[in-house]
C-alpha cells in the first residue's frame, strides 16, 4: 500500500520537481530576510551607494523568485496530488468491482462510499503535508547549517539543536497526543457518511413510517462525534502551530546572544548580526510544519488501513480463469452442482442437475429463498460452487474469464439499477455502438415505445438518481431494452416482470419469447406466467429439486409446481 501511496515514476519525478522547488522558495525567503538585514544594517553607516548596490538588486531578485518558486512549486505539488488521487481511485475501483456483489455484502454502501471518496480525499495530505514538508525542512536545515557554517561556525550547533527540536522533539509529542485522533476521524466520518448515504436512499421509507426524526436524531449524534474528533485535531494542529512559533523564537533569541559576544570580538562583523538572527528566524518556515506532519501522517496511516481492508478481500469466485467464451450459440450443463456460503453452514443449493442447449429455454421457479438468485449469481460467477459441475460449452465455467462468462450473457435483475442519465444512455449501456435499428428494435421488444411517446423529451429524458423519475414498471422495460440490445447468446432474467400489472406482463413475457428464438433462455420466477413455452422448468424447494419436467408433465404430476400454480391462479381470480 506504501508503495501505491508513493505513485508512478512519473508522479515522483513531479513531486521532486516540486520539493526542490519548495526548496527554493524557501531559500529565496531566506535570501530575502539575509538580503535585506544586510542591506538595512549597511545602510546606516552611510557608504557610497556603489556599495549597496548588488543587496539592493538582491533584495529585488529574492522577491520576484520567492513568488515565482512559490507559485510553481503549489502547482506542482498539487498536480502531483490529484494525479496520485485519481490513481488511487482507479486502482481502488479495479479492486473493487471483481468483489461485487458478493464480496461487499458485509460492507454498507456508505460505507463503500466513504472508502472511495473520502479516505482517498484523505491521502492528499501525504504530498502536500507530510512527504513535501518534510524533504523540504531537511533540505532547508542543511542549507542553512552550511551557510552559518561560513559567516559563524560556533553558531551551528546551537542552531542543529533549536532544529532538532522543532522537528524531531515536537513531532514526537505531537504523535503521541495524535496517536489516536486520526484514526478516530477517520471511523466518525465513515459512520457519519454511511449513516446519511441510508437516508438518503430510505427518505421515502422513513417520512412514511414517521421515523425521520429518529433518524435526523441520529445523524445528529454522528455528525457531532465527527465534529468533536474534528475539534480535538484542530486543537492538536494549533498546538503544534504554537510550540513551533515558541521554538523559533527562543532560537532567535538564542542566536542573538551568542552572536553578541562573537560581534564584541570582531569574529563576526558588525552588519551581519541581523543577517544571522533573521537567516535562523527565514529558515524556520520549512521547520514550522514538521510537528502537524505527524498529525497528518496519522490520518493517512488510518484511510490507508481502511482501504487495504476492503482492496485485500479475495473475490467470492476465487477460481479466475483465463478461457474466452467462443461467440456464438451456447450451452450451459450442470450435474449435482452444491453451493455453501461458508464451510460449517448447511447447503444453500445441493445436487443441482439440468441440462439447457443453445436455443432452449430453462425456467428455475420457486418460493421466496428457495435458491434461485444463488443459482443466479453462480451461473454469473459471482460465487463458485463448491462441488459438482457448471459446464459452459462443455468446458468448466470456472476455467473462463469471469468478465468473459458476464460478457455472453444478458441480465435482467430484479434490482434494476439506473444511472442518473438519459433513458437512452441507460439502454445504450448493453451496447454503446448500436444503430439507431437496434436501439429501435430493442425499444420494440421492451415494449418502451408507447411509454417514450408520452415524453416531451422522449429518449432524452433523464431517469433521477437510480431511475427514482420512473415507476418500478418502466424501469423494469428499460432493463429488458438493455438485453434485448445487448443480444448475448444466454439471457438470464431474473423476475424480468416485477413491478407490472398481470396485463403488461404476459404481453413482456410474449416478446421475450419472441425476440429470443435464437437464443438460450433461462426465466427465474416465483410467478408461473408464460412457462407453458419452456422446454423444461425446474422447481426448487428449500435449495434443491423438487420437481423438474415441461409444463404438461408438472401440472399431471400434481405435485408442488400444480400447488403453486393452483394458488396464484385462486389470487387472480380474487383480484
Amino acid at each position: 500500500m506504501f508503495k501505491l501511496l508513493l505513485g508512478s515514476r512519473r508522479t515522483l519525478g513531479l513531486a521532486a520537481v516540486a520539493c526542490i522547488l519548495g526548496s527554493l522558495t524557501v531559500y529565496a525567503g531566506i535570501g530575502l530576510m539575509a538580503a535585506s538585514a544586510w542591506l538595512i544594517s549597511a545602510a546606516a553607516l552611510q557608504p557610497p551607494l556603489a556599495t549597496l548596490s548588488v543587496a539592493i538588486v538582491g533584495v529585488r531578485f529574492f522577491g520576484l523568485a520567492r513568488a515565482g518558486c512559490r507559485y510553481l512549486e503549489r502547482y506542482m505539488s498539487h498536480s502531483v496530488t490529484f494525479r496520485l488521487l485519481a490513481d488511487i481511485r482507479v486502482w481502488l475501483y479495479t479492486r473493487l468491482e471483481p468483489l461485487a456483489p458478493a464480496g461487499l455484502q458485509t460492507f454498507t454502501k456508505g460505507d463503500v462510499f466513504s472508502r472511495l471518496v473520502a479516505d482517498v480525499e484523505t491521502l492528499q495530505y501525504f504530498y502536500l503535508r507530510a512527504a513535501l514538508p518534510a524533504l523540504i525542512a531537511v533540505l532547508t536545515a542543511t542549507a542553512t547549517l552550511l551557510l552559518l557554517g561560513a559567516m559563524a561556525p560556533a553558531l551551528v550547533w546551537p542552531v542543529a539543536g533549536a532544529f532538532l527540536a522543532a522537528g524531531g522533539l515536537l513531532p514526537a509529542l505531537i504523535a503521541r497526543l495524535a496517536q489516536r485522533t486520526g484514526r478516530q476521524a477517520i471511523r466518525a466520518r465513515a459512520a457519519l457518511n454511511g449513516a446519511l448515504t441510508d437516508s438518503i436512499e430510505g427518505l421515502t421509507e422513513l417520512a412514511a413510517l414517521g421515523r425521520a426524526e429518529l433518524q435526523t436524531a441520529k445523524v445528529t449524534a454522528l455528525n457531532r462525534e465527527y465534529m468533536a474528533s474534528q475539534k480535538q485535531g484542530g486543537q492538536i494542529i494549533a498546538l503544534a502551530d504554537a510550540l513551533g512559533t515558541m521554538a523559533m523564537q527562543l532560537a532567535i533569541i538564542a542566536v542573538v546572544a551568542l552572536a553578541v559576544p562573537l560581534v564584541s570580538s570582531g569574529s563576526l562583523g558588525g552588519i551581519y548580526l541581523a543577517v544571522v538572527a533573521l537567516t535562523v528566524q527565514a529558515s524556520f518556515e520549512a521547520v514550522l510544519p514538521l510537528p502537524a506532519v505527524i498529525y497528518y501522517w496519522r490520518e493517512c496511516q488510518a484511510a490507508l488501513r481502511r482501504l487495504q481492508a476492503i482492496s485485500g478481500l479475495t473475490p467470492a469466485a476465487g477460481h479466475a480463469g483465463t478461457k474466452e467464451v467462443e461467440p456464438g450459440s451456447a450451452a450451459l450443463v450442470a450435474r449435482s452442482l452444491t453451493f455453501t456460503y461458508h464451510a460449517a453452514a448447511a447447503p444453500v443449493l445441493a445436487d443441482i442437475t439440468f441440462s439447457l442447449p443453445a436455443a432452449k429455454r430453462l425456467a428455475i421457479v420457486g418460493a421466496s429463498g428457495a435458491g434461485k438468485s444463488t443459482l443466479a449469481g453462480i451461473i454469473l460467477r459471482f460465487w463458485d460452487h463448491n462441488s459438482g459441475q457448471l459446464l459452459l460449452n462443455g468446458v468448466d465455467i470456472r476455467d473462463y474469464d469471469p468478465a468473459s462468462v458476464r460478457q455472453a450473457l444478458s441480465v435482467v435483475s430484479q434490482d434494476t439499477y439506473l444511472f442518473n442519465a438519459t433513458i437512452r444512455d441507460n439502454i445504450l449501456l448493453a451496447k454503446p455502438a448500436a444503430t439507431e435499428t437496434e436501439l429501435k428494435n430493442a425499444l420494440i421488444g421492451a415494449q418502451l415505445e408507447e411509454f417514450l411517446a408520452r415524453l416531451p423529451q422522449g429518449l432524452e429524458t433523464r431517469t433521477g438518481q437510480n431511475g427514482l423519475a420512473l415507476s418500478g414498471g418502466e424501469r423494469q422495460r428499460i432493463a429488458l431494452a438493455r438485453a434485448l440490445l445487448k443480444a448475448a447468446p444466454i439471457w438470464l432474467l431474473d423476475e424480468p416482470t416485477a413491478g407490472l400489472d398481470a396485463c403488461a406482463e404476459a404481453a413482456v413475457m410474449e416478446n421475450i419469447l419472441q425476440v429470443s428464438s435464437n437464443r438460450s433462455v433461462i426465466l427465474i420466477t416465483h410467478r408461473l406466467t408464460g412457462l407453458a413455452a419452456m422446454d423444461e422448468i425446474l422447481v426448487l424447494e428449500n435449495g434443491r429439486i423438487a420437481e423438474q419436467g415441461t409444463w404438461a408433465e408438472l401440472l399431471a404430476n400434481r405435485g408442488v409446481f400444480l400447488q403453486m400454480w393452483t394458488i396464484q391462479q385462486d389470487l387472480l381470480n380474487i383480484s
